[in-house]
């Protein structure tokens, strides 16, 4: 029943850049309105690399943040499947004709090309055969410092912390000297920030948040970005430690 009203959700054709239907390795850009998530190609990396390339594609990496934060295709965004996914990525890609290539666990693979299929988001071009070991194989990977608690405090002159909760979240309690950019839309996230070329330390409530935000900032060309392991509860915590259990 599931599968047949995903088949009624999905069903047609949906052809951008013009011409009949298009194999995954070749050149113009098609992608399908699949009926199950299993008609959703698996892509070779030279047909990733090609795919990669064209303006209007985002690579959307579903790995857990702390795996993405290790190591990823250069210019990806990490929106992490086992977490708020739905909610994450309608807020950070709220067009939902955006065309994309997943990265994905191979066990989950089915069900989350089943989610954003659900979700609206037909315009998916691929999945990385392999993953993102199969791309370390043979190609480049960017990565983004994950500080403990600990190590963020050694480096905190050094920069700026970027705070992504909600205005709310922030008023309830926040890091001295830190400020405020709510974690929005891929194309408008971080326009507001200085970038002076000092190291921005990132954090979030618990680390979700923090590694789609610093995700997009790299994306967007941010060089100096450390994200904070836990977050805000990490940092409260370690407060509470330093003064005797109060804060």
């Amino acid at each position: 029943m599931r599968r047949f009203l995903m088949f009624m959700f999905t069903t047609g054709m949906l052809i951008w850049g013009g011409g009949s239907p298009a194999s995954a390795g070749q050149e113009n850009t098609c992608c399908f309105l699949f009926g199950v998530a299993q008609d959703v190609p698996t892509l070779s990396v030279e047909q990733f690399k090609r795919y990669r390339k064209q303006n209007d594609v985002i690579v959307l990496d579903t790995r857990s943040g702390d795996e993405f934060l290790r190591g990823f295709v250069p210019q990806s965004v990490n929106i992490g499947f086992k977490g708020p996914f739905d909610t994450f990525l309608m807020r950070v890609f709220p067009d939902k004709s955006q065309k994309l290539l997943v990265i994905v666990e191979d066990a989950e693979r089915g069900e989350v090309i089943e989610r954003l299929l659900l979700l609206g988001y037909t315009r998916v071009i691929g999945t990385l055969a392999g993953g993102i070991s199969e791309w370390k194989c043979s190609e480049a990977v960017d990565s983004i410092s994950d500080l403990t608690v600990n190590e963020f405090y050694k480096k905190s002159d050094q920069g700026h912390i970027v705070d992504v909760r909600t205005p709310e979240e922030f008023d309830r309690g926040h890091i001295d000297n830190a400020m405020n950019i709510p974690l929005s839309d891929f194309a408008n996230f971080g326009n507001t920030l200085n970038k002076d070329g000092e190291a921005m330390f990132v954090h979030c409530q618990s680390g979700y948040r923090s590694a789609v935000a610093v995700s997009i900032l790299r994306a967007k060309g941010v060089k100096h970005i450390c994200n904070i392991q836990g977050g805000y509860k990490a940092l409260k915590e370690e407060i509470k430690e330093n003064n005797n259990g109060n804060f």
